[in-house]
């Protein structure tokens, strides 16, 4: 495996987990001003392809490195490909992928019957913002926004192109050729000149009287190009006319994450900053969620977000934030502002299976914080397909115990049976999981036509404009023909001149708009060696989904959401043990039926274990006629010994890389739930980054680590969770052992239906 790691001092390490790790440092200067926040990956087009690394740092720069992987010795360069400042603490960068036009129609016209505010949420993109980048988003396929802590959040063009770069004048160039340090003095000295001091800002929270919104100028008054940029940045920062839009959101803004599907979303949040979903698109806010409200001690509770993340195996519309104080907190923007669900997890004891033996907790509750959320992926390519073996997940040690051996025997077992099968089999079942299939140069094609329809409705605008125009002329002219002979010559001649004037600057705008569009590279023909293949997994298709949450003393949790039928089928467990009623596993028909009555049992379950001696918030739920919502603990893990600050889920799913403040990384089997790797970087890493492709010949070169280094247990609150797998898997085998002898009768389920309550 490959893995990409980031530390406290500006550093990026590129590291090969084989049973002898290596590991490949950057050799630039280490400086703790250098911090980087966060990374990801942006090569190719539209930023798809693990060849490049776009990252960015607490002083505010954002730069790419190269990722040379297909090398004998694989690195990352010290020099950046193209690189901008930020303002302030720079937070969060992304990528803006290209495929947002191939599955924003069917979304739309999926469920627009259902909502009476569906436009609210999913608006329709027929027009020009001229607060937004929705056509910028057409005409250019590397977009990449920017989020500050102080709300400062940037779209830029980042294209290698060396016209869209800022260059020194040839001629202070050539006066300080022989003087590099003076040279460079000048370039930095101009460009906070010519392009940050020229930076407008527009302000989304505040309008004017005549509600337009507000520009901020000067934002970049504290801020010393010298201190930041270092050599390599001389004629490689971007220039002004690469800068789309600029906006001030509030702030602070302690966690960002743009949605991998709908790219145009982005979600912010802070301390005591309520989560907002902001709109590239537009410029403006698509919503905006309520304050969690007061506690049942009538003390206000604010919101204290830390991470983010989208559930889109659910919905594009629901999201999940972690708090500063061990909170998960869920909204769907279907339904309302305020939160659907939360999850406090400290109001509930951790317990392993035995009831009495309890843990000994070494914090207090108002220490956790939930640094991190980790969910799956949804795009990946055709290099990534092929990765569809347990190879890596085989667990090899001769001398573990039996039952530890007794998963590699079988695991050895479906391998092998997976090799008898043919590649044809191995992709039809792939296929089955696809929801789309695009290449590049379908995307090229889709935003071409969408730019065509957007010039063609600004073209029958104009005509209805000069239309307007003329008949006012005429009916100008009649009047004035009223009027003196000398009034009206000396008014004709201005008028001749001043629309003149007027059509000449019309003129140079069309054609300055013409030019920007050919510019741009949005001609549909490419050649076909560039044409890469990509796939976008299913999504907003299930009841439930998995994440993965850390928090600052070292343990990763295993969360499931649930919803829809999984939620019902939960709910229905809760009541047939609350009441004393033999459970009997039901049909989703019959648990639909009864979704309103189950509904109202889990709202009183829920109010009934709130109490003031814990100063617990009301219950949270959503309004009538929506899905509920819940948050079960499937696994809680011990994998660190510091604070984690950043965790990777790997595209298959199957791996999780965590970073640590003890320079450590580690990697967890999801499926066997086992450390297979641990790896000491040597510095405070900040973050870490998987990489889809796996070595060839590192299928026997994974390791095991013993089970008391990676100590994990169920918690007590979601021993409903466990107890529903356990009656699924037992109905599948035998619901004579189920269900003591009493089989589930189709035909008595009305009778059953009528004896519920």
């Amino acid at each position: 495996m490959q893995i990409i790691t980031s530390d406290k001092i500006g550093l990026l390490q590129y590291v090969q987990c084989k049973t002898k790790s290596s590991i490949c440092e950057q050799k630039n200067e280490a400086d703790l001003k250098r911090k980087i926040n966060y990374m990801t990956w942006s090569g190719g087009y539209g930023g798809y392809e693990e060849s490049e690394i776009t990252l960015c740092r607490a002083n505010g720069l954002v730069e790419s490195f190269e990722f040379y992987e297909n090398e004998e010795n694989p690195h990352i360069s010290d020099t950046s490909l193209l690189s901008f400042i930020t303002c302030n603490n720079c937070i969060y960068t992304k990528m803006l992928n290209h495929h947002h036009n191939l599955i924003y129609d069917d979304l739309f016209n999926k469920n627009k019957k259902m909502y009476t505010n569906y436009l609210n949420f999913m608006p329709i993109y027929d027009n020009e913002k001229i607060n937004g980048i929705y056509e910028d988003y057409m005409i250019n396929d590397r977009l990449l926004v920017t989020v500050s802590n102080s709300g400062h959040v940037q779209v830029l063009n980042w294209k290698y192109d060396d016209s869209l770069k800022y260059h020194l004048d040839k001629t202070e160039e050539t006066k300080n050729k022989k003087d590099k340090k003076k040279k460079m003095e000048i370039y930095f000295k101009n460009y906070k000149k010519d392009v940050l001091d020229n930076i407008h800002f527009k302000i989304i929270e505040d309008k004017d009287n005549n509600n337009k919104t507000l520009m901020r100028e000067n934002e970049y008054k504290d801020v010393i190009m010298k201190d930041i940029c270092k050599e390599y940045h001389y004629n490689n920062m971007i220039s002004k006319k690469s800068i789309l839009q600029s906006y001030i959101l509030s702030k602070p803004i302690d966690a960002a994450c743009v949605n991998e599907l709908l790219t145009n979303r982005l979600a912010i949040g802070g301390y005591k900053n309520c989560l907002k979903v902001f709109d590239l698109f537009t410029g403006t806010y698509l919503w905006k969620s309520k304050g969690l409200g007061m506690s049942l001690l009538n003390l206000n509770c604010e919101t204290l977000i830390k991470s983010i993340t989208f559930l889109n195996d659910i919905n594009v519309n629901v999201l999940c934030a972690g708090t500063y104080n061990h909170k998960l907190i869920l909204y769907d923007m279907r339904c309302q502002n305020k939160p659907v669900y939360i999850y406090d997890h400290f109001k509930s004891k951790n317990v392993s299976k035995d009831k009495y033996n309890y843990f000994n907790d070494n914090y207090y509750e108002s220490d956790l914080v939930f640094t991190n959320i980790c969910s799956n992926s949804y795009i990946f390519n055709e290099q990534y397909k092929d990765i569809d073996r347990d190879t890596h997940n085989k667990i090899k040690n001769s001398e573990e115990k039996e039952y530890i051996k007794e998963k590699k025997e079988k695991s050895e077992h479906i391998k092998e049976e997976e090799n008898n099968i043919d590649n044809s089999k191995n992709i039809s079942d792939l296929k089955e999981d696809i929801y789309l299939k695009f290449n590049t140069h379908e995307l090229v094609l889709k935003n071409f036509k969408i730019l065509k329809t957007l010039q063609k409705k600004k073209n029958i605008e104009k005509e209805k404009k000069k239309i307007f125009e003329i008949k006012k002329e005429k009916l100008e002219k009649k009047n004035v023909k009223k009027i003196i002979k000398e009034e009206n010559n000396v008014n004709s001649i201005l008028k001749v001149k001043k629309n003149g004037i007027n059509k000449k600057k019309k003129k140079k705008e069309d054609i300055n708009y013409n030019k920007k569009v050919k510019n741009n590279d949005i001609i549909p023909t490419r050649k076909e060696e560039n044409i890469k293949n990509y796939f976008i997994k299913n999504f907003s298709n299930k009841d439930s989904q998995i994440i993965f949450v850390s928090d600052n003393y070292g343990n990763v949790y295993e969360f499931e959401i649930a919803t829809g039928n999984r939620l019902l089928n939960y709910i229905y467990i809760k009541k047939c043990a609350d009441t004393n009623i033999r459970y009997k596993k039901k049909s989703n028909n019959y648990l639909m039926k009864n979704k309103e009555k189950l509904y109202a049992f889990y709202k009183d379950y829920q109010q009934n274990n709130k109490t003031h001696m814990r100063n617990d918030l009301p219950p949270m739920w959503a309004k009538n006629n929506f899905d509920q919502f819940i948050i079960t603990l499937v696994k809680k893990f011990k994998i660190h010994n510091g604070a984690i600050s950043s965790l990777s889920l790997h595209k298959k799913g199957n791996f999780l890389c965590s970073a640590s403040y003890e320079r450590f990384i580690s990697i967890l089997n999801i499926k066997s739930k086992t450390i297979i790797k641990r790896v000491h970087v040597g510095h405070i890493l900040t973050g870490c980054l998987f990489h889809s492709q796996f070595f060839n010949d590192n299928e026997d070169q994974t390791e095991h680590i013993d089970e008391n280094e990676c100590e994990s247990w169920e918690d007590s609150s979601i021993s409903s969770y466990s107890y529903l797998n356990g009656i699924e898997k037992k109905n599948e085998l035998n619901d004579n052992e189920l269900f003591d002898g009493e089989l589930y009768d189709e035909h008595e389920e009305s009778n059953n239906s009528d004896n519920y309550d």
